[in-house]
């Protein structure tokens, strides 16, 4: 025990190029996980009370800074978490404070000045404790320090824009935040953050699971969102068809990104492959994780008008455009597969189907007018071809097989 205690002492630990044993999510990081489930579900029914162009753009507004507060954390834990850390542990814990906070300033969040002013001080306050983070491993891990340095730079800025937004109104206020927001999302897509990347890749034993566990959260949401429309809307032969028809659209998008994880992008990084691929496979999970939100909304609305003839076209065209979407951004996440290592049938037909189906359903949504239980049927008849094809296609290799082939 003592001689395990001194191979891994309490401070950040680099996990990059740490390829022995499994390494699963820690508890620590479920249980941050759940409070942003919790968030998605309050962002969620900020769209379901008003559907209009200006709430989606807010929706928008909220949401990509939520799930950028969720990649920090992860992808600081994945090259540094070291579960003996007491010290992260406490900061991790300071940081599900500020996000308990941060939840109750959603549904008003753009509506009251005190919410507003909430909502960008707890997103600060998370940023900020995110810092002291990558100011440990810093001082603890000389060869990290490029890395850090060019990170929180950007980081750093962007925390100063969220804080200078509290002094000023609405909607410079909210300008501020989209300037902040680009800046975090620009800062690791610089060529030296992509350089970067090489020296020190993530985990790819960790970092492929913490994303695959967020988007089966977002899933759960969306199972949630498809049971409040029957809740909502009574129990009864059309309703409870219609719930159904939702099922197995939410278990269709389910099965078409985990009965294969892409995670070859991540991989061939750390075999010192192209970084440009794995930065497409990292930001693609952002418009998967919205359209998976959103076609929550969708179902919840299409199962309360199942009785409608015609279902009202923002209603029509959350949900068609959501599931499109989603099916266009895993076509687009398998294609990094496909070019991170030699090609395969299964990969380039799983890349057709995905981008056929979605492009089909875009189709049919700006041609057609359909009714609530037509839409679900359309949509479930087309997602489960998507995993016949899959099922019935030839099996991929495994990833690391194929990279591991390729260096």
């Amino acid at each position: 025990m003592a001689d395990s205690q001194q191979q891994t002492p309490a401070k950040p630990q680099l996990r990059s190029m740490d390829a022995d044993g499994e390494r699963r999510a820690s508890w620590a990081e479920l249980l941050n996980d759940l409070v942003f489930t919790v968030i998605i579900m309050q962002l969620a029914q900020r769209l379901l009370t008003s559907l209009t162009g200006e709430s989606l753009a807010e929706f928008f507004l909220l949401y990509v800074p939520i799930w950028w507060l969720w990649n920090g954390e992860t992808h600081y834990s994945t090259r540094f978490d070291n579960e003996r850390d007491v010290v992260h542990r406490v900061l991790s814990s300071l940081q599900l404070l500020g996000l308990i906070i941060l939840v109750a300033s959603i549904p008003r969040a753009l509506e009251s000045n005190l919410s507003s002013v909430v909502y960008a001080l707890s997103y600060s306050f998370t940023r900020l404790i995110l810092l002291i983070e990558y100011g440990r491993a810093w001082f603890y891990i000389p060869k990290a320090r490029p890395y850090i340095q060019h990170l929180t730079t950007g980081f750093a800025a962007s925390i100063l824009l969220w804080v200078a937004s509290t002094f000023v109104e609405a909607p410079y206020r909210y300008i501020l935040w989209g300037v902040a927001v680009l800046i975090e999302l620009g800062t690791p897509l610089t060529t030296s953050g992509n350089r970067l990347y090489k020296d020190l890749p993530p985990d790819v034993r960790h970092l492929p699971e913490r994303y695959g566990l967020f988007t089966l959260l977002v899933l759960g949401q969306t199972v949630s969102s498809a049971a409040q429309g029957l809740i909502e809307s009574g129990f009864d032969l059309k309703t409870i068809v219609a719930t159904l028809l939702g099922g197995i659209i939410i278990i269709g998008l389910w099965w078409a990104y985990f009965d294969r994880l892409d995670d070859d992008a991540v991989r061939q990084v750390r075999e010192g492959g192209d970084t440009r691929l794995y930065t497409a496979w990292l930001y693609l999970h952002l418009p998967l994780t919205v359209a998976l939100t959103t076609t929550g909304v969708g179902l919840t609305l299409a199962i309360k008008h199942i009785n409608a003839t015609e279902l009202p076209p923002s209603t029509h065209w959350l949900f068609i455009g959501s599931v499109s979407a989603y099916l266009l951004t895993e076509g687009c996440i398998s294609l990094t597969t496909l070019k991170a290592g030699p090609p395969h049938p299964s990969f380039t037909r799983g890349i057709y189907t995905r981008l056929g189906i979605g492009i089909f359903l875009l189709v049919v949504g700006a041609l057609t007018s359909l009714s609530a239980m037509q839409l679900l049927l359309l949509s479930a008849v087309s997602i489960t071809g998507l995993i016949l094809s899959d099922q019935l296609g030839p099996e991929a290799p495994e990833s690391a097989e194929r990279i591991g082939g390729t260096t």
